[in-house]
């Protein structure tokens, strides 16, 4: 391709580029620079990616760090203009890896998204991936599309957490305030789903700066209680219209009494007025192929979807290949030494 460019921009030229053509995903808009910001990491860049003058991708990259290694994230970028055609995705990385190259030579990798794998990608060191998700359609808060849009099986397993919430006293609201000031109570309920499910959460204070930092516009905390305690929580995020259901947790009570369909559902109608009708709520991944340990979790978020959305799933992009090369092989001793 002849006359292909990136050009660094500023946040508001991205946000119009990408206005009436896409929805920026919240990591990629402008909010997202103060919570990295907060969090200790900079913004690297924000590029236009253009052919033959026209713009066809943005991308915003921040700078992050793994064991001394730097490396640039962009998280649910680049956002594409145009078709991400296999040629144009392997276009743009190649003018991306210049770039970088030439702008700053300490960077050993790159982790963006792509939907089409490639020899220049690599699977991602450290987090778990997914290039499929399920989305609540919104409909505007409309239960009763909102219902149909369900399995049978989900509109089961919805009625059987109905009639046993109707049992016991609960309440579903969104804390966003109260968790942003003090997140302790929420955290503890996250502890619990860590150790059952094992994964290690991130310090309490992650979560209350980023409901803080991205406030009342960008962010919730839709919390189910239980004889006025916490049950449940899905911490959402919200951008362009769209939404992400970015953390959840459970107690055991919660699971016993099967509450999460009523909470997911009713997330999707509280915040449906405000979100796209066509769009919804992406509860951040299922299994597929490439990610089958997600095949528990993806059969749920399954009953509130006619079936699976493909999304560009992440892959790291090596600029010094032997660092990168070194780093991976860091990480598997360290992982065989702890198992």
């Amino acid at each position: 391709m002849s006359q292909v460019q990136l050009r660094s921009i500023t946040a508001e030229e991205m946000r119009i580029g990408a206005a009436g053509v896409t929805p920026l995903p919240v990591e990629q808009s402008a909010i997202w620079e103060q919570y990295e910001a907060v969090e200790g990491r900079k913004l690297w860049g924000r590029l236009e990616y253009c052919e033959e003058g026209k713009r066809i991708a943005l991308v915003a990259l921040y700078e992050y760090s793994m064991r001394g290694a730097r490396y640039l994230w962009a998280k649910h970028g680049p956002v594409w203009l145009k078709e991400a055609t296999p040629a144009r995705e392997r276009a743009f990385r190649d003018a991306l890896a210049r770039y970088v190259r030439e702008k700053d030579s300490s960077v050993v990798f790159i982790r963006l998204h792509a939907t089409f794998s490639a020899d220049d990608l690599r699977d991602v060191m450290q987090i778990i991936t997914y290039d499929r998700t399920v989305i609540i359609r919104s409909h505007g808060g409309d239960e009763e599309k909102v219902l149909a849009d369900m399995t049978k099986e989900g509109r089961r397993q919805l009625r059987r957490s109905r009639k046993a919430l109707a049992q016991v006293e609960t309440s579903i609201a969104d804390e966003r305030e109260a968790a942003a000031q003090d997140f302790s109570e929420y955290y503890e309920v996250l502890k619990e789903t860590a150790q059952r499910d094992g994964f290690h959460p991130h310090p309490p204070e992650v979560y209350a700066t980023m409901l803080k930092v991205l406030g009342e516009q960008h962010s919730h905390l839709y919390v189910l209680r239980v004889d006025g305690k916490v049950a449940a929580w899905n911490l959402i995020l919200v951008n362009d219209r769209q939404a992400e259901c970015y953390y959840g947790a459970t107690t055991a009570l919660a699971r016993k009494l099967g509450a999460m369909p009523e909470l997911d559902v009713q997330c999707a109608l509280t915040l449906g007025p405000d979100l796209d009708p066509q769009g919804g709520i992406d509860l951040m991944g299922m299994h597929s192929p490439r990610v089958p340990e997600l095949f528990t979790v993806g059969k749920y978020k399954l009953n509130f979807a006619k079936g699976y959305t493909d999304v560009p799933g992440a892959w790291d992009l090596p600029l010094r290949p032997r660092l990168y090369a070194g780093l991976r092989n860091l990480l598997s001793l360290k992982r065989a030494l702890r198992s």
